[in-house]
């Protein structure tokens, strides 16, 4: 099985809350969703990290370049 992209996982993350908030889901189904939830919004923050610590280091590299 290959690894979700972040655009796939953040719409699924979306799809989950969207089922969830129109309440016509059971209360099983709904925790089901908020567990596939939760999954992929730390999927999502992971890859935020990891762009966050790639920009920084790009950055910093950037600065020593102007010295």
């Amino acid at each position: 099985m290959t690894e979700k992209t972040f655009t796939e996982a953040l719409g699924d993350l979306q799809n989950a809350a969207g089922e969830i908030g129109k309440q016509t889901v059971s209360l099983e189904e709904s925790m089901k969703l908020f567990e596939k939830g939760m999954k992929d919004a730390e999927y999502c923050n992971g890859i935020l990290d990891d762009a966050e610590q790639k920009i920084e280091i790009y950055d910093k590299n950037g600065e020593d370049d102007a010295e």
